[in-house]
């Protein structure tokens, strides 16, 4: 028996994000040297989605049974290294995610990338933008499993957020000295990252500018999963109004099969 394939899962439904759900997860699967299947929950795949997935050389596995478990079950199998789920577009223009993806979400202990279905997916996966709000112990999460995922040369902007409750209180010169402590943070904990970005204020409305600015591909938050209201602000803020793919790296450890 040979050695147990690493796999990156792309959940597929009949939605408008079956399309870019797929691209982003073969993109996901050269940065990270991981082969891609597709899954689909039901009593069979539709025409479209056999199409899809037979043009893009993926094989494609259906589930049967209660369609949140039954994905769940496949995505927590020990060769599955990430998952892509896509979210839906509402009339507002936000594109919040569903109740399946939504349960997956809180309960896989697996990176999850949530796909808008109007996002552009288009060649190599070149930039991914890794903001940070400012603290060690809100960042070690998201720069030590970002380490375990990248294999391949990907240009990794990291955008040091300063929050009103993470910004300095004295600074001589703030512009020279948010950038001291920006270079300082980045050659302790990704050093291998060039390119930092600084801003101050809102997290979501800094990444949002950024993603305009720097043509960037893919958006990695760190997130502890609870999705109940006023926790996961940024999260959902990022999610719902940012047209780029975001991977979420979950950082909760306890129960997640619930």
């Amino acid at each position: 028996m040979g050695p147990m394939r690493t796999l990156i899962l792309a959940a597929l439904d009949t939605g408008d994000a079956a399309g870019p759900v797929l691209q982003t997860a073969l993109r996901l699967g050269e940065i990270t040297g991981t082969l891609v299947e597709a899954v689909h929950v039901g009593d069979g795949a539709s025409g479209p989605l056999e199409s899809l997935v037979g043009q893009a050389g993926v094989p494609l596995r259906s589930l049967v049974g209660p369609v949140q478990r039954s994905l769940l079950g496949a995505i927590e199998a020990p060769e599955i290294l990430a998952v892509v789920v896509g979210a839906r577009a509402v009339r507002s223009g936000r594109h919040p995610v569903g109740k399946t993806a939504r349960y997956i979400l809180e309960h896989s202990s697996k990176p999850i990338v949530v796909v808008p279905p109007e996002a552009l997916v288009a060649g190599r996966l070149k930039v991914m933008l890794v903001p940070l709000e400012g603290t060690e112990a809100s960042s070690h999460p998201v720069l030590d499993a970002l380490g375990a995922l990248l294999h391949d040369d990907v240009e990794v902007v990291v955008l040091h957020v300063f929050t009103e409750e993470t910004r300095p209180r004295m600074l001589d010169r703030p512009v020279r000295d948010l950038e001291m402590l920006g270079r300082e943070f980045l050659t302790k904990h990704l050093p291998t990252t060039k390119r930092i970005e600084l801003r101050s204020g809102s997290v979501a409305t800094s990444v949002a500018e950024a993603c305009q600015e720097l043509d960037v591909d893919l958006i990695v938050l760190s997130w502890d999963q609870d999705t109940s209201r006023g926790r996961a602000e940024v999260v959902r803020d990022v999610v719902g109004f940012v047209s780029v793919p975001v991977l979420l790296l979950p950082t909760r450890t306890n129960d997640r099969s619930a």
